[in-house]
């Protein structure tokens, strides 16, 4: 592969984990200027599906228009899996700071590997073994940390929680994506979650400021649609296997975004959990280039 073009997918690959990993930071924001849980979702997904659809009339009318089989398996991974993942999330950062939700969220890799083991009888080598240990020992030093400390119980389990149903959705969806356009898949996984989160919260839409606005507006556009499209356009370029050692900084990211931006420090417990946790996280992704590559 010609050496700008991995240059160039690896440049979007961190713009994609950049624009993810201010996800976290924005709900903070939004919680601080006075929004809802259930405020932030609706107008999260709302914008998105906006944002999204406006990008993709531009990039190709073809992709919003959907098939039956495409309604059918976004209704269970938006309007169910992605909207109990998401309310999890943004739960989480509610009483934990942004950096121990998106560590939480990043013991999928173990999750996922442990699953296909045991319900999908994948085999289990040394390698393996050794991510998954590293990001659960990482998992002991926050959990550890949630007990003694200030941390907030009920914010590691509503992590933990969207990390499971996480882990959920990335089956599901491996197996749905088959024969779907990436894009078109995620384009109404994402309406069908703020229909979901329409029906279930009965929003009542009423005037909000400006920094709300721009809350809004972050949270639609940079966060989601940034997101997904600098990831499938890095994935067009140098593929899954190589984007995904990029996507590996988005907890780090995380952390320098809540360090400068929030002023929240971390104690030693839960540096120590980080670098655990980001080490099996980058071991995964290095395992599965190197699969990808036999």
């Amino acid at each position: 592969m010609d050496r700008s073009k991995i240059l160039k997918g690896l440049f979007y690959s961190f713009i994609s984990a950049c624009a993810f990993a201010s996800l976290a930071i924005f709900v903070r924001i939004g919680y601080d200027i006075g929004f809802s849980t259930k405020e932030m979702l609706f107008y999260r997904f709302l914008s998105a599906s906006v944002f999204m659809a406006i990008f993709l009339l531009i990039k190709d009318k073809k992709t919003i228009k959907p098939t039956k089989n495409l309604i059918k398996k976004t209704i269970i991974t938006g309007g169910i899996l992605y909207t109990a993942q998401a309310f999890c999330f943004f739960s989480s950062v509610k009483y934990v700071s942004p950096s121990v939700t998106e560590l939480l969220l990043y013991l999928y890799p173990a999750f996922v590997s442990l699953l296909a083991v045991f319900i999908f009888n994948e085999s289990i080598n040394m390698f393996k073994v050794s991510y998954i240990l590293a990001i659960l020992v990482g998992f002991v030093f926050i959990f550890n940390d949630a007990l003694n400390s200030k941390l907030k119980l009920m914010g590691v389990v509503f992590g933990i929680s969207a990390m499971v149903i996480y882990s959920i959705y990335l089956i599901v969806a491996q197996r749905f994506l088959n024969n779907e356009n990436p894009l078109s898949f995620t384009f109404y996984t994402i309406v069908f979650a703020a229909i979901s989160f329409a029906i279930i919260f009965h929003p009542n839409l009423k005037p909000i400021s400006l920094k709300q606005l721009l809350i809004v507006i972050s949270l639609g556009l940079i966060s989601t649609v940034v997101a997904i499209g600098f990831l499938f356009a890095s994935i067009e370029i140098i593929g899954s296997s190589l984007t995904s050692i990029f996507s590996s900084f988005e907890p780090v990211i995380t952390i320098i975004l809540s360090t400068f931006v929030l002023n929240m420090t971390m104690n030693i417990y839960q540096i120590i959990g980080a670098f655990f946790i980001l080490l099996g996280v980058f071991m995964a992704n290095l395992y599965h280039l190197r699969v990808s590559k036999t």
